[in-house]
């Protein structure tokens, strides 16, 4: 008999059902979508590149390769940390954090950083070099950077 699906695939179906059951209306579960640019303190904006989200300077038509990035409140973890839920590509994508010795990121106004609910002590990173992934780190240094800008799109 196999046991409890890991927490992140737990996570993965309260999400999918959250936003299943708020595109079909049920007035008891909804909430609001929000739909934000968000880059760095550098003016890295995030995108895509062989299916990673990555941070770097985009200019002239490469300023369409931008991800607008959703959030909505994510409601399974401890109320007062303000847990989000991070969607990318048209909310089809979240990036996700699984519980780990070592955590990774990965893709399933004013400034803001974003910390793991799953690994406390963990934030969301661009690297300070353009171009590179996004990744978790413990603080901020002079490889990466964790404040990030939000706009309202």
């Amino acid at each position: 008999m196999a046991g409890p699906p890991p927490p992140c695939a737990t996570l993965l179906v309260f999400t999918l059902l959250f936003l299943c059951t708020e595109a079909e209306g049920f007035a008891a579960l909804q909430t609001k979508v929000f739909k934000y640019r968000i880059w760095d303190m550098d003016q890295k904006l995030l995108y895509l590149r062989n299916d990673q989200l990555v941070a770097g300077h985009l200019q002239g038509a490469n300023a369409a390769l931008e991800e607008k990035v959703f959030w909505v409140p994510n409601r399974s973890f401890a109320q007062a940390r303000q847990p989000v839920i991070l969607g990318i590509q048209n909310g089809t994508r979240c990036l996700a954090s699984p519980a780990a010795p070592r955590p990774t990121l990965r893709l399933e106004d004013g400034m803001w950083r974003f910390e793991s609910a799953a690994n406390p002590g963990w934030f969301l990173c661009t690297s300070a070099r353009a171009h590179e992934p996004l990744g978790l780190a413990r603080g901020p240094d002079a490889t990466r950077v964790l404040d990030f800008y939000f706009q309202l799109c």
